[in-house]
């Protein structure tokens, strides 16, 4: 700058600053001063004056002056410090460059109402809040409340109008329809501003957006509802628990039910008042350790002490909730009683002992049949070894392969239909293969809730022994029968000849001799005596093992009862007894085998006979009831209490008879009435009024219909006349010579042709010649038995009707009859023989 020419004129300081001598000293000033001296035209302008502090801004004004004479003689110097002013506008331009980047770059949605109700700002975080541009809201500011749901506008209007003093600062949340029609949740908060001067400026409104806020508290609050809910109805004990103290927080009444205790006592309470004492230094070491994370969560089962007293077993599962620091705050617990599982435990382990020192085989299998245990005395029994592993094997690898099937089809069908079979059965021995006899109970184990098949299980009974007593039993029942049928056979060889020399008395005259009559009748009662009771020993083995077969066919019930009062007439005239009987009609028929209803009257009559003292009454009536006919046997006799009634028909029972009646008999009669009652359909039936007032036995027996078919009907008696007689042949065969002379003689005196032989041989040879019609043969022949004997007579003479073969033995078991009639013979009759089967069995004979 060129300095202008002329006197210089000095420039003042109005601030009384340093800086106005710079200026005059400064060489730009100078070239500008000179210029406008040489040019008359003034500057304004800006001017940069340096200074060691740094530059200062000037307004510079200068300007020529003129004497009296129109001459420059000088400049005038006007200079404004600037410098402050421009360092105020450069403040403010930065402040309002921040407030500028802070409004467009804020996350919250803010804007400014001014005192009119007018929009006078906005920022640009609308956009994102609401969908609408900050312009959109300039040109229509009406769609501040035009956005807000229809439900809250009328509160976001009251709020922005209300009076300022009225609301100095307020929040809302308020729904508003963003534009993509979504609605939004924000948080409105508005405030009044005012100027410096304290003049009222409008309202500034802040709006941030919680829709996410709003959906993570509504979570919260459903989760909360979900747990208060879980907490309150949960089926075991919850509670929440201070970590430090274990005091209770928060119990549900399914804890207080638990413990006996009423809430507001349990909140009073620690864990460690509830815990059994003999618990805590366990459950204190348990719970420190899941407490400083040294251990995981809480999980132990203890013992609680109840309000009552009662000591109960639980299982506690706590979780603890944590800070970010890793310090617990709360404690969740879930508490479940188990009282009944351990007691339930400690009974499985009571019968796990059982079970291994049982001596049963006891075993457990899956449901496809694979071994799940067996315990010591199970592989004991089959031959493994102790070690051995039960999953190595099936149930099949028990059992004998000749047994699989019926195990298979029959045992495992059962247990899969009905879950269980038991029976007896045979194990294999794995060593040995031998079959072990055992007593299967095989059963199926069920879910008991659902009912699902869990497991099939066993406890299986070693019977080896018991089969071998059963077996020895069984033999020793056998050899008795044999001794039995023996005994019998050898009393009854001697008896037959008796019998037949009494006939034989009686057929040929005993004469004017009293005495002889009298022996004869007692040989004739005696000796019927000793058959009743050799048939009643050896009826009651076959009766008690239901060996015995009825010859079932329609008969008179007249007949059976006419049969049965002769036979005791006898008995009842030597006691002096009062003996009355009706015969029923002869319509009254019943099914049966007549000989054998016949023994159950008979042993009813004997017994009311043996039980009532001398000159007593003893009846005998019938009555039709319904489809039934009643035989009743009535007597005065010394009757019985009702203990004997109950123990009558027992075997071997007897009562005690009167003073002048002798006993007699094995006791068996009545057990063999009853049980040959039981088998024709019909019962006996005892009554009595007491001791010494008479007994009544009642028989009641099936009646057959007019039109009711039978299977056997009675064989027509053929009566045969005396020229008959006088043709007929009959052989007759036994080792024993009394036996076939007595029974020879007897048939001799009515008029048969007879013929003896004492062995099989010599009786071949006699039918050749002698041709006889009935051969009477014994069984216990020496040599040729009289099984063999009637082959081979049968063998010669096959029709029944040319020659009649009858096993005439001392044997009257079953099995000896069955052999008879398979060997051929037509009949088995019984020593000694009866008159009356005998003249039945000639009936039969045609000439």
């Amino acid at each position: 700058m060129r300095r202008p020419q002329g006197d210089a004129v000095p420039a003042r300081s109005e601030s009384g600053g340093d800086w106005e001598h710079v200026l005059i000293q400064s060489a730009e000033f100078a070239d500008l001063a000179e210029q406008v001296m040489q040019s008359g035209c003034s500057y304004q302008g800006r001017f940069v004056l340096d200074e060691p502090a740094g530059q200062r801004q000037l307004d510079l004004t200068l300007a020529p002056s003129q004497d009296a004479a129109g001459q420059r003689c000088g400049l005038t110097l006007c200079a404004v410090d600037l410098t402050p002013m421009e360092a105020a506008l450069c403040e403010l331009s930065r402040k309002a460059e921040i407030c500028q980047l802070l409004a467009e770059h804020t996350f919250d949605w803010e804007y400014w109402i001014g005192s009119d109700g007018g929009l006078r700002w906005i920022s640009p975080a609308c956009q994102e809040v609401t969908g609408y541009s900050a312009d959109e809201f300039q040109a229509d500011p009406r769609l501040l409340v035009a956005i807000m749901h229809p439900q809250d506008r009328h509160r976001f209007s009251d709020h922005l109008s209300g009076e300022p003093s009225c609301q100095p600062g307020s929040q809302l949340r308020l729904r508003l329809q963003h534009a993509s029609g979504e609605v939004r949740w924000i948080e409105h908060a508005c405030k009044p501003v005012y100027w410096p001067d304290g003049s009222f400026a409008g309202r500034r409104v802040v709006n941030r957006d919680v829709t996410d806020t709003m959906k993570v508290e509504q979570a919260l609050r459903e989760s909360e509802h979900q747990f208060r809910l879980m907490f309150e109805l949960a089926t075991v004990g919850m509670v929440v628990v201070e970590p430090k103290t274990r005091r209770l927080l928060r119990v549900n009444e399914r804890l207080c039910r638990l413990l006996g205790y009423e809430a507001d006592e349990l909140l009073r309470m620690t864990f460690s008042e509830l815990t059994h004492p003999d618990d805590l230094a366990f459950d204190a070491i348990r719970y420190q350790g899941a407490l400083h994370q040294e251990d995981t969560d809480y999980f132990v089962e203890k013992r609680y002490i109840r309000k009552d007293g009662r000591v109960i077993w639980a299982l506690v599962n706590a979780t603890f909730i944590r800070d970010e620091a890793g310090h617990p705050l709360r404690a969740l617990a879930a508490i479940i009683d188990i009282t009944d599982r351990r007691a339930a435990e400690a009974r499985a382990r009571e019968l796990a002992a059982v079970v291994e020192c049982s001596s049963d085989f006891i075993g457990i299998a899956s449901l496809d049949r694979r071994g799940a245990y067996l315990n010591e005395a199970g592989k004991k029994l089959v031959g493994l070894d102790p070690d051995a592993e039960p999953e190595a094997f099936r149930i099949d690898d028990f059992i004998l392969p000749e047994d699989l099937p019926f195990f298979r089809e029959t045992i495992m069908r059962a247990v899969e239909r009905s879950g269980r079979w038991a029976g007896e059965f045979r194990f294999r021995h794995f060593r040995t293969q031998e079959p072990i006899a055992v007593f299967y109970d095989a059963l199926r184990i069920d879910d008991p809730e659902t009912g699902r098949p869990l497991q099939y299980a066993t406890v299986t009974r070693d019977i080896r022994k018991e089969k071998a007593a059963e077996e020895a039993l069984l033999e020793g029942d056998r050899r008795k029968d044999e001794f039995l049928a023996m005994v019998g056979h050898e009393l009854r060889n001697p008896m037959a000849p008796i019998r037949n020399a009494v006939e034989i008395i009686r057929a040929i005259g005993i004469g004017e001799d009293q005495r002889i009559a009298w022996a004869v009748e007692v040989l004739d009662r005696q000796t019927a005596h000793m058959g009743r009771l050799l048939d009643d020993l050896l009826d009651v083995s076959r009766i008690l093992r239901d060996g015995i077969e009825l010859e079932s066919r329609e008969i008179a019930l007249r007949d059976v009862v006419r049969q049965s009062v002769d036979g005791v007439r006898a008995m009842m005239q030597e006691r002096g007894h009062q003996f009355h009987y009706e015969l029923p009609p002869a319509e009254v028929r019943v099914q049966g085998d007549p000989v054998r209803l016949s023994q159950i009257l008979l042993n009813l009559l004997v017994n009311a006979a043996r039980y009532t003292a001398n000159q007593g009454e003893v009846r005998v009536d019938y009555v039709l009831a319904g489809a039934e006919v009643v035989v009743e046997i009535k007597d005065n006799g010394q009757g019985m209490s009702e203990a004997q009634i109950e123990s009558m028909f027992g075997a071997f029972t007897q009562g005690v008879p009167p003073p002048e009646s002798a006993a007699g008999g094995l006791g068996l009669g009545l057990t063999i009435a009853r049980r040959l009652a039981e088998l024709h359909g019909g019962r006996l039936e005892a009554l009595s009024d007491g001791p010494g007032r008479g007994a009544e036995l009642r028989l009641y027996l099936p009646l057959l219909s007019d039109d009711r078919l039978t299977s056997a009907d009675t064989p027509a008696v053929a009566q045969v006349d005396a020229g008959c007689a006088e043709a007929l042949k009959v052989l007759v065969v036994d080792d024993n010579a009394d036996v076939s002379s007595a029974l020879a003689m007897l048939l001799e005196i009515q008029g048969y042709q007879v013929r003896t032989a004492s062995s099989g041989h010599e009786a071949l040879d006699l039918v050749s010649d002698f041709r006889p019609r009935l051969a009477l043969l014994d069984i216990g022949l020496p040599g040729m038995d009289g099984l063999e004997l009637a082959r081979r007579l049968r063998q010669r003479y096959p029709d029944p009707g040319r020659l009649m073969l009858v096993a005439l033995t001392g044997l009257g078991h079953e099995h000896a009859r069955e052999r008879s009639l398979a060997a051929g013979f037509d009949d088995h009759l019984v020593k000694p023989l009866e008159q009356s089967t005998l003249r039945a069995l000639l009936a039969r004979l045609s000439c």
